[in-house]
């Protein structure tokens, strides 16, 4: 059985947590007021301002024009967690548009294992976990995100962007969420933009650095200990013809991880096995999932940078990531839906419902099932760029490629077997519990390979392949015009390709003529672990048979041939090829302004991007089983406004506004022009599924309001409101089409009507230096955000936008005194939907209940080159829950994510 499970993951929080955190904080905030004012003023800026960059800012980037009243960044102290804290509170500060940044305090040292689990800290972004990891990262709720690695668009093969996942902390320098946009940023992402900016040579000290790490990672669920290890070397010399720096970094991350959860299928409303007179809901199918994986992340990054003269600087960029998941998810499915009042024993209700709560009968037949995968991608791109630095301009240029590949393997076998009786529970705090027997109640072995014969199988590959030829020249020349100090120009040309080849049998049952046994075939069987949901609830079944997993993939012809079918691997499946091409032109001109209101420093910009797009769409369209060829040219021009504006109010106090279109492209999958028919039968309709070619962008009017109070050098107590018209957002709907004649209900993506997504953060930053003693190496971050968000149906109804909490907050105690630095990092997002799809006469909706995490960290300098290290993710553990529509009616998952601790050492020479 082929079942896609999102296996949601969640648990609620007592909301009046918050308030009171954020009281503590404004009270804080002001009690230290009096401290921030006596602290030394900063310097006057120098006469070259308008060229001097703030710490931590792109080398190879125009330097930003400082926001109004700004404080000179030199005066902050950089060290430890404190001093990264401090400088991403300084970037955020000087920044022109509304941005969060994370910054790497040294070489190795944030204090996470990848982009993604180091970006769940940042106001307003969102997380949602999976496979032992922080996976998908939404800003705001939305996952529509540009990702740029040093300012350069990347991917992952047919994505739009790269699953930020795959590129591991230890690599980092810093990373920028840019919530609102400006003329030179890429566009392509109506939530924001975030930048991932890789270390270079320059941003070392002279002469050789050698730093690195090694941890052992214990996950705790798999009983599994894995390394994560880290290497970079940096050289800076004076090559006689200017400075040089050759750096290259490396990093290696492996986790062995399992997680599990129940579910229950959809509640159909149906005859009462117990008393057909009575009408009532009951999931079909239900079960429950051991989700295990040993995952790889190989990574590099070189970078080469020469400084010819004072005013020159040519560089080189050079990365690697390579992903592999050898997974496999192990089900056991009941089907309590076969029961009938012939086989029905009992059937019991939730009180005050006509909700089944628990069913037994005889006789029913039950599957188990093993999904076995193979899944690796290897992403490249390599940069070569140069930039001048004049007396009144900035110029850049650089030429880019990325290639990426995929290959994905999978086999799906489904065994089965008659349970004498079985007793199914829908009550289980949530969870389903079944338990099969014998006939008079004695104990039933689902570990015993003998009872189970092979039903149907699934077997499929693919490969993607994605490249990218990208050249873009920026320039920024300051002028004297008035309010206008300096105007940015730019143009980028981007030739993108992305194929997808595939093959996909669907299920195949047993053809052979006579009934295969697991027995008749050595090696195949294999068993389950033991600790369903790590003892969460009470599970009458959680160890049964399942067919091998290396077996399913080494030996697939053996399984094939067994089951009466071409022992060869399927032939390609012309309905999911895909050849897209798009070439896309993009031109932008940008004034930076400065004047004053009075007494009040105001600067900001005024700016558009032009972009045009040309696309080709290859693919194929089956008609009546007839395969025709299907080539789509398309072409559109956007252009994209842009203006922001920062008030000084006080040097310390910023008032900020952003307003801006923004826009996203479908994804190249969804713009597949495939097109599969099926004529009307005795039991269904004529339907069909499809691409949609004629998708248009995701459009998006931006509105940000930011009041941010610096009030004291790395502190910081602000609150953005935000507003976004959303035009064709793109979401899954059925709906009927007329094809030569024929109505046809036809399942594709399609884009949505108007829609809008609007919300406020608050945020609150400081360390409490006022206490005294050790406990002046206290400090917090507190953050929340406030989100409502729908939009309209292609029917016209209005609906929550998919993944968007409403509510979500960080909490974060930091402790650095002496050699002792440590993080405890709470995290929360209230309940969010999943999906709109109908699915019978009980609420279509699904929901995944709030979700928390804990996650905590240790740090001892040994000395100035060591330190040691002690951290722990989901150290609360708790089982996490999705349900449709109504929690305690409909409960569809209840689940277990991995823990991990480790222990590590690191080292900077």
């Amino acid at each position: 059985m082929k079942i896609v499970h999102d296996g949601g993951r969640s648990r609620r929080l007592i909301r009046s947590a918050l308030p009171a955190a954020l009281a503590l904080a404004l009270s804080q905030t002001i009690a230290t007021t009096a401290f921030a004012q006596q602290a030394d003023p900063p310097p006057d800026p120098p006469d070259d301002s308008p060229t001097s960059c703030p710490e931590g800012a792109d080398p190879d980037a125009p330097c930003p024009l400082p926001a109004a009243g700004v404080q000179d960044l030199q005066t902050v102290e950089v060290r430890g967690v404190r001093g990264s804290i401090a400088s991403a509170i300084a970037l955020k500060q000087q920044a022109t548009e509304i941005t969060d940044s994370i910054v790497a305090e040294d070489i190795g040292k944030l204090p996470d294992n990848s982009v993604a689990a180091a970006l769940q800290r940042v106001t307003g972004v969102q997380v949602t976990r999976g496979a032992g990891e922080v996976g998908t990262v939404l800003v705001r709720g939305l996952p529509n995100v540009v990702t740029t690695l040093n300012g350069r668009n990347v991917f992952t093969t047919t994505g739009r962007g790269i699953a930020l996942a795959d590129i591991p902390a230890d690599l980092l320098q810093r990373v920028d969420v840019y919530k609102t946009s400006a003329a030179e940023h890429i566009e392509g992402g109506i939530a924001g933009l975030i930048d991932v900016r890789l270390r270079r040579p320059f941003d070392f000290e002279d002469g050789w650095t050698l730093a690195g790490g090694l941890r052992a990672v214990r996950s705790e669920q798999s009983g599994k200990t894995d390394p994560i290890g880290s290497l970079t070397v940096n050289r800076l010399w004076d090559s006689g013809v200017g400075k040089m720096g050759l750096m290259a970094s490396a990093s290696y991350q492996s986790q062995r991880y399992l997680e599990s959860n129940t579910f229950n299928g959809t509640y159909d409303l149906i005859a009462n096995p117990a008393d057909p007179a009575e009408q009532v809901f009951m999931p079909f199918v239900v079960g429950s999932i051991y989700s295990r994986g040993d995952r790889d992340r190989k990574a590099a990054n070189v970078s080469f940078q020469w400084q010819p003269s004072e005013r020159s600087e040519i560089y080189f960029d050079g990365f690697y990531v390579g992903y592999q998941n050898d997974s496999q998810l192990n089900f056991w499915i009941p089907l309590p839906g076969l029961a009938n009042p012939d086989n029905t024993e009992s059937v019991t209700l939730r009180p005050d419902s006509n909700v089944v709560d628990s069913v037994v009968a005889r006789d029913m037949f039950t599957l188990t099932s093993n999904q076995a995968f193979d899944d690796a991608s290897d992403t490249w791109q390599g940069a070569v760029g140069w930039k001048w630095t004049g007396d009144n301009a900035v110029v850049n240029t650089e030429l880019a490629y990325t290639y990426s590949t995929a290959d994905n393997r999978s086999f799906i076998l489904d065994t089965a077997f008659i349970a004498p009786r079985l007793r199914v529970d829908f009550s289980n705090g949530g969870a389903s519990d079944a338990l099969a027997s014998n006939a008079d109640g004695s104990a039933f072995d689902v570990t015993d390979p003998s009872h189970y014969w092979l039903e149907q199988y699934y077997d499929a590959w693919s490969r993607q392949e994605g490249k990218d030829w990208s050249w873009k020249t920026d320039a920024t020349f300051f002028v004297d015009a008035g309010p206008v100090n300096a105007i940015d120009a730019g143009v980028r040309a981007s030739l993108r390709k992305a194929i997808n080849i595939a093959a996909d049998t669907g299920g195949r049952f047993n053809v052979s003529g006579s009934q295969v046994f697991v027995d008749d075939i050595p090696g195949l069987a294999d068993v389950t672990p033991g600790g369903l949901l790590d003892g969460e609830r009470e599970i009458s079944t959680s160890r049964w048979m399942i067919p091998n997993r290396r077996f399913l993939l080494d030996q697939s012809s053996v399984i094939r041939t067994a089951m009466g079918h071409d022992p060869a691997a399927p032939q390609v499946n012309p309905a999911l090829f895909f050849d897209d091409a798009e070439d896309t032109y993009a031109a932008y001109l940008q004034a930076n302004y400065a004047l004053d209101i009075g007494d009040m420093p105001l600067t900001g910009r005024l700016g558009v991007r032009v972009v045009r797009l040309d696309s080709e769409l290859k693919g194929t369209e089956i008609v009546d089983g007839v395969q025709s060829p299907v080539d789509i040219d398309k072409s559109d021009t956007e252009v994209l406004p842009n203006f922001s504006a920062n008030l000084a109010l006080r040097d310390d106090l910023l008032l900020r506004l952003g307003l801006g279109k923004s826009v996203t492209r479908p994804d190249f999958e969804a713009l597949n022009p495939q097109l599969s028919l099926f004529q009307e039968t005795e039991t269904l309709p004529a339907r069909g599924s499809g691409g949609n070619p004629d998708l248009d962008s995701v459009e998006s009017t931006n509105t940000d309001l930011s009041l941010e109070w610096y009030f004291k050098p790395g502190s910081l107590l602000s609150a953005t409101a935000f507003h976004r018209d959303i035009e064709g957002y793109i979401q899954t709907y059925a709906s009927d089409e007329v094809i030569d004649g024929v109505s046809y209900s036809i399942t594709r993506p399609r884009n949505t009507g108007s829609g809008s997504l609007k919300g406020i953060e608050l945020a609150y930053t400081q360390f409490f230096d006022f206490l005294p003693g050790w406990l002046s190496g206290f400090g917090t971050q507190l953050n929340t955000t406030f989100i409502s968000a729908e939009t309209e149906s292609p029917t016209g109804e209005m609906q929550d936008l998919v993944n968007v909490s409403d509510r979500a907050w960080n909490a974060i105690l930091i402790y650095q005194r002496d050699p002792i630095s440590a993080r405890l990092a709470y995290n929360w997002r209230d309940d969010y939907a999943i999906s709109f799809s109908e699915t019978g006469a009980q609420p279509s909706a699904i929901y995944v209940a709030p979700v928390e995490s804990l996650d905590f960290q240790l740090n001892y300098d040994v000395n100035p080159h060591m330190t040691l290290s002690l951290e722990a993710t989901n150290l609360l553990g708790k089982a996490t829950r999705n349900y449709f529509g109504d929690e305690y009616l409909y409960p569809r998952d209840v689940g277990s994510a991995e823990r991990t601790i480790s222990f590590g050492l690191r080292f900077r020479l």
